[in-house]
């Protein structure tokens, strides 16, 4: 129970934000040896107010960002932008043109490499780029549509190069972004085979966005009942939707 003490009688003083801060400190005798566990096992999320600048400024300073943290992130910085105090809106429109830009610079440095090589591979890391530049655009609709259109083109080349079965998940998200949801089915349609599992997910996938939850729950049972191999990824949606009542 000593540990806990740490916690009842804790001081005002320096308080490292970070584990590697707080190793640090406790190898000097700054701090004891449960701040490093405090630091290591406490967070606080990005979005909740009152923000910590310190800790957006940390995160902002990541290039190793997922998609999902970046929205986030743009998201709370574009809530700064609207604060009375000049210096946090500054903080905040400088914070966005810096996600922004790297977003944008890693694109020309794909669009440099496809015309030097314009292989499927490379196509389809910019197709990715320009796909995941339109998600962080919520926004502005016109803007995101821009990116969406032009990551399905640099995909396929409006219809003018088969779609491959690599290509299909980043297909399937750019149709779903659109909400060309019949156009997502015909394409998964076109790959079903009954044996390969991501497929019949994608398939769910797109039921769902349509609000058809009985193909969903259906494409699920199928499934389970197939007993196929499948990715652990998918366990806990296949396993929820198949029991869900028909």
């Amino acid at each position: 129970m000593a540990g806990f003490d740490f916690f009842r009688s804790r001081r005002p003083g320096y308080q490292p934000r970070t584990p590697a801060a707080a190793l640090k400190a406790v190898g000097t005798g700054t701090v004891p040896a449960e701040q490093f566990v405090y630091a290591s096992a406490s967070a606080k999320p990005l979005d909740e107010e009152p923000f910590d600048l310190e800790e957006i400024e940390r995160v902002l300073a990541r290039t190793d960002l997922t998609l999902q943290s970046r929205t986030l992130l743009k998201r709370v910085l574009g809530k700064l932008v609207g604060s009375r105090e000049q210096e946090v809106a500054l903080f905040g429109a400088e914070g966005i043109t810096i996600l922004e830009s790297r977003a944008l610079m890693q694109i020309e440095r794909l669009r440099t490499q496809v015309k030097v090589n314009p292989g499927p591979e490379v196509r389809r890391r910019l197709a990715r780029a320009l796909y995941e530049m339109a998600e962080m655009q919520s926004g502005s609709e016109s803007v995101r549509a821009f990116y969406l259109r032009e990551a399905f083109s640099t995909l396929c080349g409006d219809g003018l190069r088969p779609l491959s079965r690599a290509d299909l998940p980043l297909a399937v998200d750019i149709l779903v972004a659109r909400r060309l949801l019949q156009e997502a089915k015909q394409l998964l349609a076109g790959f079903s085979g009954g044996q390969d599992v991501e497929v019949q997910v994608m398939t769910a996938r797109v039921a769902f966005h349509a609000g058809n939850y009985r193909a969903v729950a259906e494409i699920c049972r199928a499934l389970v009942n197939a007993d196929l191999d499948h990715a652990e990824a998918h366990d806990s949606v296949i396993s929820f939707w198949a029991d869900r009542d028909a």
